[in-house]
């Protein structure tokens, strides 16, 4: 773990472009404590933690108070032949006595089976003692949970890389709409300048309509740049579970073009250490070798231990003369059920076979993911290196236009050409910029930089 550490400070001191920001990293704290998403799974979690400490329970002894209070009546009935017996026996000894001394009608006794009214009342204790199926189910229900720990780190590492995606759209619409108000300031004194010339009789009238044109073109792309920051907000806002309204802090992140990055294959491994998939399967695949280990475990006997102190009788009297009790030791043994137990055992192997062939579809996926990352991040940094230079070309084209524009050495046409040049060169490095940051976050994620560490 510690050298798992070293290795994660010195990729990101690597990469100068990863260095967060302290805003930003509170807007990512907020996020994840908040996501209504990510709150869901955290409830899904702690359902599987408790169904652990169910399944926890089950090796322990389960007791529990029975009582029964009946009556009843009619049924089947036995009988004793007292009068059969004695009445022969007492005949006999009156005619030797010659007397009547002992009565010779006696009758046969008649017992219902039930009692008239009878109670049970009796406190039960069963204690498993050999019960494999309860430590395989523990066995899997345990790793189970461990895969909904995974399911919620993986939410919360693509919620990280959304949360700074939607913030760098934002920023990049704020700046999309400065650049439009700074041109539609130019663009206003073009038609300033314009008007004044025709009111001069300097141009004709088409000079003032191509400037008013211009100026409406503008003001419409800016609307719809003012919507985009709009609702770029709203959705940042939405993410952190915050009214859709709120305020957000603007802090403008350093543009580094450092193509220096560790080779790829640097990526590609830590992503095999850090994904949250990787272990994920690797606990469904433990779960379905348990569930192997269940299935076969049908073949075993089960044995559990039982005791019974209550009290019976007529009426409820709980003294020494109606107590009693009962110890038991129970087996249950299924030696044959139609070869169900064994198309059980193989359902569990196909299952296992089935996640070990999914874990290296997901090895080769995830690597293929940091591969295009990767080369998207190389991408983006010459393209906005590009875009750099051609505004830095642009700007100084532009102005140099826009003097001769003043001194009247190029026409109104010109002069608006190099404007909309200079317009779409700021909105094109604004536009690479942000999709720079944008596959940079896509790779921290991929590549899993981003330590996820909740409570």
């Amino acid at each position: 773990m510690y050298k798992l550490s070293l290795f994660c400070v010195f990729l990101f001191c690597s990469i100068n472009a990863f260095a967060q920001n302290d805003v930003l990293e509170e807007y990512i704290g907020v996020g994840l404590q908040n996501n209504l998403a990510l709150k869901q799974k955290e409830f899904s979690l702690k359902r599987s933690i408790a169904e652990l400490r169910e399944a926890k329970g089950m090796f322990l002894p389960s007791v529990g108070i029975n009582a029964r209070y009946s009556r009843a009546d009619g049924g089947r009935e036995f009988e004793i032949p007292v009068g059969d017996l004695v009445n022969p026996i007492y005949s006999a000894i009156n005619q030797l006595s010659g007397s009547n001394n002992f009565p010779t009608n006696i009758p046969n006794e008649r017992i219902n089976f039930f009692r008239k009214k009878e109670h049970d009342t009796k406190i039960s204790l069963v204690q498993p003692i050999f019960q494999p199926k309860i430590l395989f189910n523990y066995k899997i229900i345990s790793r189970l949970s461990d895969v909904e720990k995974a399911k919620r780190n993986i939410y919360a590492r693509s919620l990280v890389a959304d949360i700074k995606k939607s913030y760098y759209n934002y920023l990049s619409a704020i700046e999309t709409v400065k650049l439009f108000e700074e041109t539609e300031k130019l663009l206003l004194e073009n038609l300033r300048v314009s008007e004044s010339l025709f009111n001069n009789q300097k141009v004709t009238e088409d000079v003032v309509f191509r400037a008013n044109a211009e100026l409406s073109e503008l003001q419409q792309q800016k609307a719809g740049a003012e919507k985009n920051e709009y609702m770029a907000a709203s959705y940042f806002n939405f993410l952190l579970n915050r009214p859709l309204d709120e305020k957000i802090k603007i802090v403008i992140e350093s543009k580094e073009n450092d193509e220096n990055l560790p080779h790829i294959e640097t990526y590609t491994e830590f992503a095999k250490i850090n994904r949250e998939e990787f272990y994920q399967l690797d606990r469904a695949i433990e779960a379905a070798e348990y569930s192997i280990d269940l299935s076969k475990s049908d073949f075993l006997p089960g044995v559990a231990l039982a005791f019974d102190y209550g009290f019976q009788g007529e009426e409820y009297k709980f003294n020494s003369d109606n107590d009693y009790w009962m110890a038991s030791v129970v087996l249950n043994w299924n030696l044959f059920n139609g070869f169900r137990d064994a198309a059980k055992v193989s359902q569990a192997k196909y299952q296992k076979s089935e996640l070990e062939a999914k874990k290296n579809e997901a090895a080769k996926q995830i690597s293929l993911e940091v591969r295009e990352a990767y080369q998207n991040v190389v991408v983006s940094l010459k393209s906005y290196a590009a875009a750099e230079d051609r505004l830095e070309s642009v700007s100084k084209a532009f102005k140099i236009i826009e003097r001769k524009y003043r001194e009247g050495l190029v026409n109104q046409i010109e002069f608006l050409d190099a404007r909309t040049t200079l317009t779409q060169a700021g909105i094109n490095k604004i536009i690479t910029g942000n999709k720079l940051f944008v596959n940079k976050a896509e790779l921290e994620r991929v590549a899993a930089l981003y330590q996820i560490e909740f409570d």
